[in-house]
């Protein structure tokens, strides 16, 4: 189970996010929608450690997370619905990027891992 309470993110002087709140019970499928700039990425980014969290609390499985350690957690992993490939990278150089970048995995290991 993952249950969000008072998440909030702001960019500036714009606020994103404003306490918000979201329970996904085990095994259940979740679809965010709504307009362009309300936050849907922005929140899937955070969840995914590729983004800081102002404020909040995330409780996964029971477990409340400490929001600056998200990135190494490592528990949500997403693909964007217009993803666009960088022309000038092999796929293989696609399909490592975001490990290395994102998690510290050596381009061997993700390589290795990618080739499965």
């Amino acid at each position: 189970m993952l249950e969000l309470k008072q998440i909030s993110k702001r960019f500036g002087d714009k606020q994103i996010l404003s306490d918000f709140n979201l329970l996904v019970p085990e095994k259940q499928i979740v679809a965010i929608v709504g307009p362009s700039g309300g936050g849907k990425t922005t929140l899937l980014r955070m969840l995914a450690g590729l983004e800081t969290i102002d404020s909040g609390q995330i409780i996964y499985n029971g477990e409340n997370l400490p929001l600056d350690a998200l990135e190494k957690r490592n528990f949500l992993g997403f693909v964007f619905q217009d993803f666009q490939l960088f022309p000038h990278l092999s796929v293989m150089e696609n399909l490592i990027l975001s490990p290395v970048k994102t998690m510290n995995v050596t381009k061997e290991e993700a390589s290795k891992k990618a080739r499965k």
